[in-house]
């Protein structure tokens, strides 16, 4: 954090001045210098004439965290928090280093806030001790400063805790909880939080199997977002009804959701939407229509294009339709290659990706390696075993039949 000398000779080289002008007439341009460098303490009247002359208020100076500095330092973590988000490397602990010396002197005010947050979360997502009582502090001061909004993101962020663990109803439960607490003390929630809250009770309402009321919740999701002329959550809404008509063998509800998506990634010029929206269409054609070659073609379109540690995913698919086409061994390759990114806890996204060891168990006893073709078709059944009744834990314990006899 910068000393108070600091904070000045920041100020005055913010604003272009020199020593000259800014000592003026009330201080000589020595014992300013002095001051700058932690040489010398101010008088209050000193202080008083700096701030003047800078055009701020003393308070601003005197502050532990000056407010300049604070939304300096939340704008360089928002920055970070994005990015890290998207990626999930590493780095939520620089994140959370960098907010480090600050959270002990942090004025009540909303970058605290939303500091402490960004750091309880970071330490979170680290695994890293600690980070529940930042996060609690950062609902108090939310809640103190009325910014329900931002207090509702936490009650979410809490449920989703339970969701990671794999307490689906749990979650499901907090989630309704935070709602009607919202609703009973008549907090207002803007549309865009209104929003988040459907998308995430329809996917919980999923994860534990009932389709009916995610559905009823995504279908008036997208009729208010209509109406009111919000396309905030249109992707993601769209992308998950999508996934649910594949799972379902809907080909029409497939076609009409992927046709919105698409009008909707030309819409909003989304890249990422065009590579999901493949990855789609690659594992219907693979895993539902069976049209391996065709799916190939998709997978290696994007493969082409983007990084590869953009598109891993895409990796499951090509070993499965490698495998659909008989060429066992690059198919091996690719499935091997495929890793279950940590940060998957839906069973819809869970059960698909354990199929990776069922195609290997497939492999390798096609191979007359039986023992291999075991070891991997039992990390398939008991990685599914506690999951939904969905095809791919069909395929899955099919698999194990008829290979562990």
């Amino acid at each position: 954090m910068e000393t108070l000398g600091e904070r000045i000779k920041k100020l005055r080289k913010e604003q272009g001045l020199t020593l000259q002008t800014l000592a003026g007439s009330g201080l000589t341009k020595g014992m300013l210098s002095l001051i700058e460098n932690n040489k010398a303490n101010p008088s209050m009247e000193s202080l008083s004439y700096i701030a003047e002359q800078l055009g701020i208020d003393k308070d601003e100076l005197l502050a532990e965290i000056p407010t300049s500095e604070l939304r300096e330092l939340l704008q360089d973590v928002e920055k970070m928090y994005r990015a890290e988000t998207e990626n999930y490397s590493d780095g939520f602990i620089q994140i959370a280093e960098k907010i480090e010396p600050y959270v002990a002197s942090l004025p009540y005010r909303y970058e605290s806030a939303r500091l402490l947050e960004i750091y309880s979360r970071s330490l979170y997502y680290a695994k890293k001790e600690g980070w529940q009582s930042s996060l609690s502090q950062a609902e108090e001061m939310y809640e103190g400063l009325h910014l329900m909004n931002n207090s509702a993101e936490i009650h979410m962020f809490r449920a989703m805790l339970k969701f990671n663990e794999h307490l689906y109803s749990d979650a499901l439960s907090m989630l309704q909880e935070s709602r009607k607490s919202f609703e009973a003390r008549d907090a207002v929630l803007d549309s865009l939080k209104k929003l988040d809250f459907d998308f995430v009770e329809a996917i919980l309402y999923f994860a534990i199997g009932n389709d009916e009321d995610a559905v009823r919740i995504i279908d008036e999701a997208v009729e208010y977002s209509k109406e009111h002329q919000i396309f905030y959550k249109m992707n993601d809404l769209y992308r998950v009804m999508s996934f649910h008509a594949i799972l379902k063998n809907n080909q029409d509800m497939k076609n009409y959701y992927v046709h919105k998506l698409r009008l909707f990634a030309e819409f909003s010029d989304d890249e990422k939407i065009d590579i999901t929206l493949d990855l789609l269409e690659a594992h219907y054609l693979n895993s539902f229509a069976h049209e391996y070659e065709k799916a190939e073609a998709i997978v290696d379109k994007n493969l082409e294009k983007y990084k590869e540690d953009e598109i891993s995913q895409f990796f499951l698919e090509k070993g499965k339709a490698l495998y659909g086409q008989g060429r066992l061994e690059e198919a091996l390759d690719w499935l091997k290659r495929h890793k279950i990114w940590e940060f998957l806890h839906h069973p819809y996204d869970l059960a698909m990706n354990y199929e990776k060891d069922a195609y290997i168990a497939l492999i390798y006893e096609q191979q007359g390696q039986h023992e291999l073709a075991v070891k991997h078709a039992d990390i398939a059944k008991n990685n599914v075993l506690p999951m939904l009744d969905l095809p791919y834990k069909k395929f899955i314990l099919d698999v194990h039949q008829q290979i562990v006899r």
